[in-house]
């Protein structure tokens, strides 16, 4: 039996705001931060939709996302912390 877990609210909340800070830097183009926020808003919907253990491996691809999301974010944002 295939086993179905409930998707989480706070990610679909989380991924909502990605995609909104992806629009907002696409009016601005700025293609860089239009990359980073599209692909952390594309993994956080892909980690919390429903699946069954077939899709599993949408874990992965989420996963590969968010590390690439991070490492732009990285790139993007650490000259203003440091």
């Amino acid at each position: 039996m295939p086993f179905i877990y409930t998707p989480s609210i706070y990610g679909f909340a989380g991924a909502l705001i990605f995609l909104i800070l992806a629009l907002i830097s696409l009016n601005a183009e700025d293609w860089m931060n239009t990359a980073m926020w599209g692909l952390l808003g594309v993994a956080y919907l892909l980690k919390h939709i429903p699946k069954l253990i077939v899709f599993s491996m949408l874990n992965m691809v989420a996963l590969a996302l968010l590390a690439i999301g991070f490492v732009l974010f990285l790139i993007e944002h650490l000259p203003k912390i440091t």
